[in-house]
């Protein structure tokens, strides 16, 4: 191709990157639904559908260089699966066909970082029978995790050791004497358990069952009939230096220390058998419904998700989460911060709260589609709501926890390019669309073209610098038949490069997407 030509064509380009869509900004009416149950936003490129939040609150202190990781489901939301966001809510990464995806993650398993989620069916009562997976920075899968002695495994927990050992949650129904209750004596119930399991063998090292060291009677619940009962209901493992294990239980209202090698309970914080002496006039164990109890501040310190209340049945002012002092010779417990959203958030079902490196606090409301990011002394800094704050508590988008992690994504595929051509007839405008799920290290778009793909010689067209998801190129005069777009990281080396496309072939339509790259099929979905 000829310099001139190329300088040519230089000369005459427009572009820009603004295919995305910003997201709203304290709008009053996206809170009232005036735009649907859950906005989002559509690309060119690829047939994908993302989030378009309302930021009411932001400060800079939330760019931290971190991606969120989300998991949407729920009445609105139409193929549940796993997400990345970057930090103004934009699209990084998205994958379905897992069926309910929960709990994503990023954890170190033998000095590397892998995307961690448990995907199953939770239809079967307030948890799950399912699997727990391991994706590489390319997404490909490269661990799938069953329980334990044939049992399900459940949604709640998935957490990876430094010793290269998985924590998780199992439900099982067992026979129960449900007497106290005034019901049969022969009655069935959820019982919880915990199990280590060595992620190398699948060998497993060691379980605990709530009903060998919990009384029924010390839940909070009233009994339902016919169903089994979920007097426990097990949704958060830590473990700390010593080996021992903390879980929380939401129908005891508990948060209970457990020797990692008897198994016998150490103490209970919360709930009817509490063992401290609250300084902060019950405000540190006083918790209801509660989910994510975890070790913090060198242990000093336990954080919680304190919901306050379950489905519709408000117990708390607001859903809140906790710091607490925890002094273990002199049992005492004290509130050392609260999280509360201005807005009074209730999240009646799920929830997260994480201590972020730089002290911050984000807390995920479960069922209800926000998100809160807290200075350490409790001051709102980021307020995101992926729905309308009118149909807060309905189900309609949810995600069981949100979390922030560092992240390279370098995906096995090949980016994806869209052509478009004006609607007008007498102009010769063409607007391209290149993205690339799951990438998160491509600085620039570099669009070349070449009159003969098998010669190997491209020239280029046009460069832009990428933002968000999906960038757009605007150019006029395109007289090259063949082109494809590059990725460049921030050295200006190519990362991935699109297909060559014949872009000018009549049988594309003016209104769609010319062509997209073929999808990754490394990862086998079976459940």
């Amino acid at each position: 191709m000829a310099l001139g030509y190329i300088l040519f064509l230089l000369a005459t380009a427009i572009s820009w990157t603004r295919a995305d869509v910003d997201p709203f900004f304290n709008d009053s009416t996206f809170d009232e639904g005036a735009y649907g149950p859950y906005p989002q936003k559509s690309y060119k490129s690829v047939g994908l559908w993302s989030p378009r939040p309302n930021i009411l609150q932001w400060d800079t202190q939330c760019e931290d260089g971190q991606y969120t990781f989300w998991t949407p489901r729920g009445n609105r939301v139409d193929e549940a699966g796993a997400m990345i966001l970057d930090s103004k809510g934009d699209f990084v990464w998205w994958r379905g066909g897992y069926g309910q995806v929960y709990n994503m993650q990023v954890q170190e398993y033998r000095g590397e970082l892998y995307l961690t989620f448990w995907a199953g069916d939770d239809t079967v009562g307030g948890h799950g029978a399912g699997y727990y997976y391991m994706l590489d920075s390319s997404y490909k899968q490269v661990h799938k995790l069953g329980a334990a002695n044939g049992l399900d495994g459940d949604l709640h927990e998935f957490q990876i050791t430094p010793e290269g050992t998985a924590l998780i949650s199992v439900y099982e129904v067992i026979d129960g004497d449900l007497t106290p209750f005034g019901h049969e004596k022969d009655g069935k119930i959820w019982d919880c358990l915990i199990q280590e399991i060595d992620l190398a063998t699948g060998k497993l090292l060691f379980q605990w069952r709530a009903s060998e060291h919990y009384e029924l009677t010390e839940t909070q619940r009233e009994v339902p009939n016919p169903d089994p009962f979920d007097f426990f209901h097990l949704n958060s493992i830590d473990k700390d230096l010593k080996g021992n294990y903390l879980i929380s239980s939401r129908f005891t209202f508990t948060v209970t220390y457990i020797n990692g090698v008897t198994g016998d309970i150490i103490w209970i914080l919360g709930g009817k058998r509490n063992n401290f002496t609250d300084l902060s006039g019950g405000k540190a164990t006083g918790f209801m419904y509660q989910h994510d109890a975890r070790w913090s501040d060198d242990y000093t310190t336990i954080t919680i998700f304190d919901n306050g209340a379950e489905d519709w049945h408000y117990v708390e002012p607001y859903t809140r989460g906790i710091r607490i002092k925890i002094d273990q010779e002199a049992m005492t417990a004290e509130l050392v911060t609260e999280y509360a959203n201005p807005h009074h958030i209730y999240g009646m079902s799920q929830g997260s709260l994480q201590t972020l490196p730089n002290g911050n606090v984000l807390m995920g409301y479960g069922n209800t589609g926000a998100m809160t990011e807290y200075a350490g002394d409790g001051t709102v800094l980021c307020d995101v709501h992926f729905g309308p704050e009118t149909w807060f508590g309905s189900g309609d988008i949810q995600s069981y926890r949100t979390y922030k992690f560092n992240w390279v994504g370098r995906p096995d595929t090949k980016p994806d390019i869209a052509f478009v051509r004006s609607d007008d007839p007498a102009s010769n405008e063409t607007s391209v669309f290149v993205s690339w799920n799951g990438d998160t290290e491509v600085r620039r778009w570099v669009l070349e073209g070449t009159d003969d793909v098998e010669a190997g010689k491209w020239s280029a067209l046009n460069e832009v610098a990428r933002k968000g998801f999906e960038s757009q190129i605007l150019m006029k005069n395109i007289t090259a038949p063949y082109v494809r777009a590059r990725g460049l990281d921030k050295d200006g080396k190519v990362l991935g490069e699109t297909d060559a496309w014949n872009w000018k072939e009549p049988k594309v339509s003016y209104s769609l997407p010319i062509s997209r790259s073929s999808p990754s099929t490394s990862l086998n979905h079976a459940f």
